[in-house]
């Protein structure tokens, strides 16, 4: 009887293990970009370099983490990722060799619009398992160096050259 339950159980989790496999990986497309890829032509953002923001990693007191993102005139945003210095010049010198990884991966790659004093975007985010989801959010435009998101946190504007590429397979 022991016996009986024990494979009976064996088989369940199975089952169970099986099914769970079968959800998590059977949706391997990509998320589709809702926005319209739309060139800016205004000044209010600068686009001569990259936007910034220092934060503290999860096992950290202090502030020891930047993220930075490009945007380009064509509309389209590129997220370079997060890194583990808050030295700019150390970033600086990253940012390219980041670069001739990401201009080969979907992920970070987006497109934004501006709306009034508020920037919208949609990228290609990391997943744990099937297609990679979209990112969606906003950012209000405090000035043409400053951006400010909706946790707290702000983006500060630092010129950059050479500045990569907007030129992708992903978004046309």
């Amino acid at each position: 009887m022991v016996i009986k339950k024990y494979l009976v159980m064996k088989h369940f989790i199975r089952f169970i293990a099986i099914i769970m496999f079968v959800m998590i990986f059977s949706n391997c497309e990509d998320g589709e970009l809702s926005l319209q890829r739309i060139p800016y032509t205004g000044n209010d953002i600068r686009m001569d370099g990259y936007y910034y923001k220092f934060w503290s990693s999860f096992n950290s007191a202090s502030i020891d983490n930047t993220t930075a993102f490009f945007l380009f005139r064509n509309g389209i945003i590129l997220a370079a990722g997060s890194f583990g210095s808050i030295n700019l010049n150390d970033v600086d010198e990253k940012l390219l060799d980041r670069y001739k990884f990401l201009e080969k991966q979907k992920i970070g790659w987006g497109v934004y619009n501006v709306k009034g004093n508020k920037i919208v975007f949609e990228q290609w985010t990391t997943s744990v398992g099937g297609g990679l989801p979209v990112y969606k959010d906003s950012y209000n435009i405090e000035n043409d160096t400053t951006l400010t998101d909706p946790y707290g946190g702000v983006y500060h504007f630092r010129q950059f050259s050479p500045k990569p590429d907007s030129t992708n397979n992903f978004i046309k």
